[in-house]
């Protein structure tokens, strides 16, 4: 997973992200208390993950993100986990692996865990491009704000979680033909890091 992070955002993205031996980690990671949501292939290669983190502590958004908006936009509750590090893993292996299935599992997995934790929302930055791909998934945010125009075109969202959202999201990745059978949708993998 941390591997995967320093390729996509360090390698790919040329974000500022500190990389030792190979692995993309930041101060969230090892003193936050993160839950991870991860998903893996049929081989158990990892696919995808994604870190939560409760808003009631230090959250990303409170601080990298403070200096994007030109309000800032602090979400703080018990009830309200803020997602970031979401990552399609780079493709391994002789299957190519499908970003869009990939995307729906993580989100899957992240509704699920939040209906069975109490977290009632769900808080996070994208960008906007990905507006259609959360819409196609069945589970779109409610735009909070929108970065200054130098920063680019990133938005804070936040997501009600709730069992319809996940009856969606479920119902639309059977519908689709990922070349595998609908009946087999893989559930991600939680881990929590202490």
């Amino acid at each position: 997973m941390f591997r995967a992070r320093a390729v996509i955002f360090h390698e790919r993205l040329g974000w500022a992200a500190t990389v030792r031996d190979g692995w993309e980690t930041d101060r969230y990671d090892w003193h936050e208390d993160p839950v991870y949501v991860v998903t893996a292939d049929a081989e158990h290669r990892l696919t995808g993950s994604l870190r939560v983190l409760p808003t009631t502590g230090e959250t990303m958004l409170r601080t990298e993100f403070a200096g994007f908006f030109d309000e800032p936009v602090d979400v703080e509750s018990p009830t309200v986990w803020e997602c970031t590090r979401f990552c399609v893993h780079p493709c391994t292996g002789p299957d190519a692996c499908h970003e869009k299935l990939v995307s729906t599992e993580l989100l899957i997995g992240l509704c699920r865990l939040c209906l069975s934790s109490g977290v009632e929302q769900v808080v996070g930055i994208y960008d906007e491009a990905m507006t259609r791909i959360y819409n196609r998934i069945g589970w779109s945010p409610v735009p909070l704000a929108r970065s200054r125009p130098e920063i680019g075109k990133l938005l804070v969202g936040i997501w009600d979680v709730s069992a319809e959202a996940l009856e969606v999201m479920t119902r639309r990745v059977a519908l689709h033909d990922y070349n595998f059978d609908p009946g087999e949708v893989r559930s991600p993998l939680l881990s929590v890091v202490t």
